[in-house]
């Protein structure tokens, strides 16, 4: 039963494998200070680790909870969710990034910067972290984007075919200077 939401955890779900999960779910629920936040702290009171409880949770359940969103406990969403100062930037910086990621490379903190860009001062306090972009990057594209994490530089994002026609492109220059 995911811990967040109380409804049987059959597909999609995690297990609770750190401490500090637990914490920063308590920290949340604070934060929250509405209905939700305060029935998942009354569970969280009741047992004291949530690792040694094996305890699971919908992934979507943490997703909404994590983000001030209402749980959706049992329902299907349909439809485009309502747009929030945050998800509209993202988006913005998502249809700029596939419309020029075969003319220019991008760091994860320049997304990040374009992000920022794209919305008003007042809305720039509700912008997603670097790490809440890539992983909605990876969650968006899946498979269709990679992020080039080498040590000590910043992390590259660009997409598979882009990857693949650039690694093709190089190799066929280097036959043609070898000739």
């Amino acid at each position: 039963m995911c811990f967040l939401c109380t409804l049987p955890a059959e597909s999609n779900v995690r297990r609770v494998c750190t401490f500090e999960f637990g914490q920063k779910i308590m920290e949340k629920c604070t934060e929250r200070s509405d209905d939700w936040g305060l029935q998942v702290k009354g569970r969280m009171h009741s047992c004291n680790d949530l690792v040694a409880e094996e305890a699971i949770y919908h992934k979507t359940c943490h997703s909404r909870f994590m983000s001030n969103l209402p749980c959706s406990a049992g329902e299907t969403c349909r439809g485009r969710p309502g747009v929030s100062y945050a998800m509209k930037a993202f988006e913005d910086m998502c249809y700029h990034l596939e419309t020029s990621c075969e003319h220019k490379m991008y760091t994860l903190d320049q997304l990040h910067q374009l992000m920022s860009d794209l919305c008003t001062d007042d809305s720039k306090s509700e912008l997603y972290s670097v790490k809440h972009v890539k992983r909605l990057l990876q969650d968006g594209y899946g498979d269709s984007i990679v992020f080039a994490e080498v040590n000590g530089r910043r992390n590259v994002v660009c997409f598979k075919d882009v990857c693949h026609l650039i690694l093709s492109d190089k190799w066929y220059r280097e036959r043609e200077t070898d000739d």
